[in-house]
């Protein structure tokens, strides 16, 4: 193995950029939320040594050298899909978060949060952060090991990307689903939040020395925060949902883009 590599160092660069894809779009294996780019860099050598052998077949390194350019852009892209993919659910907690807290008037109360690496509300941080808890005991991790490793039989490296639009639909499925599972979370919360907004309103009606702003931000942060308790359980059904159906409609995807 040894010998192969120190004479044609581009296989192992290779080998690197599919796992470097899906660490630049998944949040939990970035530079930021790692601690720096050389644990990053270290984790995503230790991702590709499992697919080190496969690149010592002569056909896989004849394609690689003809392709040269297109063969980068090729891994790369198709890590960066699968991070892409991956991330979706992080993305709609955080936006989640985002919604409820701008809803309760807290919205200018924005952190930096370390597992997305850029800044996000209280209640995004918190989603985000109980759901890559669930995300690792759930064994997520290993559904996007498994996919990233399947990725190169069912694309192995050198054959090309199909430029059809089918799984540029397929993407857009998933974004959609990405909404979908945003207000199937908050809806609950949201409309409990709406409600008291009413509800103070009318009061504000016969008691107009009331000040409701003062009074209507912490009445909405606390039913807000009871109702998302009630409905944790329902809501993370769905995200479990999607996490059992994540490597299906991965290997669907990949299959798509397959020439």
């Amino acid at each position: 193995m040894m010998p192969l590599f120190l004479s044609e160092p581009q296989l192992l660069f290779f080998a690197l950029l599919r796992p470097l894809g899906l660490c630049i779009m998944f949040p939990i294996l970035g530079s930021k939320n790692l601690g720096g780019g050389m644990i990053r860099n270290a984790l995503v050598l230790a991702l590709s040594l499992p697919i080190l052998p496969l690149f010592f077949d002569r056909q896989y390194i004849n394609a690689l050298e003809a392709l040269r350019l297109a063969g980068i852009c090729q891994e790369l892209m198709v890590g960066i899909l699968i991070g892409f993919v991956v991330a979706l659910p992080f993305w709609a907690l955080d936006s989640a978060g985002y919604i409820v807290d701008t809803i309760r008037g807290a919205s200018m109360g924005s952190v930096l949060n370390p597992s997305l690496g850029e800044a996000a509300s209280m209640m995004g941080i918190l989603f985000v952060q109980l759901f890559i808890a669930f995300f690792f005991m759930y064994g997520g991790l290993n559904h996007v090991l498994d996919v990233l490793y399947q990725s190169y039989h069912i694309i192995p490296p050198g054959s090309g990307l199909q430029a059809g639009d089918r799984w540029l639909k397929l993407l857009i499925a998933q974004w959609q689903t990405a909404f979908t599972l945003c207000v199937n979370f908050i809806l609950p919360a949201v409309i409990v939040m709406v409600l008291t907004d009413l509800g103070i309103g009318l009061i504000n009606r016969s008691a107009q020395q009331l000040n409701v702003f003062f009074l209507a931000m912490p009445v909405k942060s606390v039913l807000a925060l009871l109702m998302l308790i009630m409905s944790l359980p329902f809501a993370c059904k769905l995200y479990f949902s999607h996490l059992d159906k994540l490597p299906q409609y991965l290997g669907l995807l990949l299959r798509e883009m397959k020439p």
